[in-house]
């Protein structure tokens, strides 16, 4: 177990050090948004029970039209009490602007609306005690400029959700409902 952690944490520090890397709000955001998309993905692979399908072909639940998306995976995290509703409500507003990143022609992160979503954004995660620690640990707490910000304030929910991903075991299913079904 202990060598799982250490290829996750390798694996984490290889992420946020690319992400890092990144100068521009655009593809910031649409690589943070992805890489939340797939800790979701992960949660949720983590904690259902076992795809039906054959090892090699796509889960028809995760991966389809029912929990494929972004949204979805958001929102039955939340239902089911693997994120709060704070939580929740901060990864819509983070979608809603990635889908603006990925969707328009023009994006500049500096005019309306995007500018009142990315300060909704930061107001919303950086009140977390993850986001201090976040600081502290990628930006030895510098004062960031307006780049630096958004990469803290992506890093910080990768984070939080990284640490919710390794927590989160495979349900056994409801044990009643199980036996009822059974009979």
């Amino acid at each position: 177990m202990a060598g799982t952690k250490i290829q996750v944490g390798k694996l984490f520090d290889d992420f946020a050090e690319d992400l890092l890397a990144e100068r521009s709000a655009r593809p910031l955001i649409i690589v943070g948004a992805s890489k939340i998309e797939q800790l979701l993905f992960q949660m949720l692979d983590t904690f259902l029970l076992p795809k039906r399908v054959k090892p090699k072909q796509q889960d028809e639940l995760l991966q389809g039209d029912t929990l494929g998306t972004f949204s979805a995976r958001i929102k039955i995290c939340y239902r089911l009490g693997l994120i709060d509703e704070t939580l929740c409500m901060t990864l819509e507003l983070l979608r809603k602007i990635r889908n603006l990143c990925a969707h328009e022609v023009s994006f500049e992160h500096a005019k309306s609306p995007v500018r009142e979503h990315l300060a909704d954004f930061k107001d919303k995660v950086g009140g977390r005690s993850s986001y201090q620690l976040t600081r502290a640990r990628y930006f030895d707490n510098a004062d960031l400029n307006g780049i630096e910000e958004l990469q803290c304030l992506l890093l910080t929910i990768c984070v939080v959700l990284e640490a919710i991903q390794q927590k989160v075991k495979r349900t056994s299913g409801h044990k009643k409902a199980l036996s009822i079904s059974a009979r």
